[in-house]
């Protein structure tokens, strides 16, 4: 039972250690970046358009969702007749989900899909779901840069609070890949894991404000959108982008905790785990 005990006290102990894991990281930044620019460059290879596809991808699905909620559907707010308003509100939560799910779906099978690293015993494992969450975000960082002149044509100003977008953006990547180091782990063990991540995602997906304003949602459903962390970063992302306000430094604080939490706990599961990759494989 002690020995249980000792254990658990090393692992929260070596979970606390933030400079550590950043030491880690920054060690082998070449190696993220490299690998970072084959696997983006390799979504895009085999095509005509190769990397101009990054721009028109996202491009596209704003035009389409802006031309059927706002000209077929007219959805709009109660508050808010204008029905061009609803897709910028949409696309703010569209962008950061489809971003944070494609990392999640892809953790699930980088491990094996890169078997011959597992094999090395030098290689650091832990940047493969790093390097996941890094191609998803960009596609997340192209839609917003699009999204913009849309929110600026629909309310005719943008907001200061955009400047927080970057802050906003850093959470959840820490976030998602504290998630994908955990699920890209118990994936070795576990090789039914990515149909099981596919349904919870898309339960996940509809019990958080992608698609319709929270507000409609009646007081005792509210506690769904007080647990679920990606509802609050969505909710900043449209608070910056769209009204111009940004919640209390309390509940940034608060959010920005759970974040950093769940990277560094990801981190250390993720290190601790790697040793029997190479055994199962």
């Amino acid at each position: 039972m002690m020995r249980y005990v000792h254990s658990a006290m090393h692992f929260a102990r070596e979970a606390t250690d933030v400079p550590n894991v950043v030491r880690n990281l920054v060690r082998h930044a070449e190696l993220i970046r490299t690998m970072f620019w084959r696997d983006f460059t390799a979504r895009y290879r085999a095509s005509f358009g190769g990397l101009v596809w990054s721009v028109v991808q996202p491009l596209v699905m704003m035009a389409v969702y802006t031309l059927v909620f706002s000209t077929f559907l007219k959805v709009r707010f109660a508050t808010d007749a204008d029905p061009w308003s609803f897709p910028v509100y949409l696309l703010c939560g569209m962008l950061a989900w489809t971003s944070f799910s494609e990392s999640m779906v892809g953790s699930t099978h980088v491990i094996r899909a890169n078997i011959n690293f597992v094999k090395r015993v030098v290689f650091p494992l832990e940047i493969l779901p790093l390097n996941v969450t890094l191609v998803s975000t960009v596609q997340q960082i192209v839609g917003f840069i699009l999204l913009i002149p849309l929110a600026w044509v629909v309310s005719g100003h943008l907001n200061w609070t955009l400047l927080a977008v970057p802050f906003i953006l850093i959470l959840q990547i820490m976030f998602t890949v504290g998630l994908c180091w955990i699920v890209a782990s118990l994936a070795v063990y576990l090789p039914d894991l990515g149909q099981v991540i596919s349904l919870i995602l898309t339960a996940w997906l509809f019990l958080t404000p992608v698609f319709y304003p929270q507000d409609i949602v009646p007081a005792w459903g509210q506690f769904i959108f007080t647990i679920n962390p990606v509802a609050h970063l969505i909710n900043f992302y449209r608070g910056a982008v769209i009204t111009g306000e940004l919640p209390s430094l309390l509940h940034i604080a608060g959010v920005g905790l759970l974040c950093l939490v769940v990277f560094l706990l990801g981190y250390f599961w993720f290190m601790h785990t790697k040793k029997g990759f190479a055994d199962v494989l």
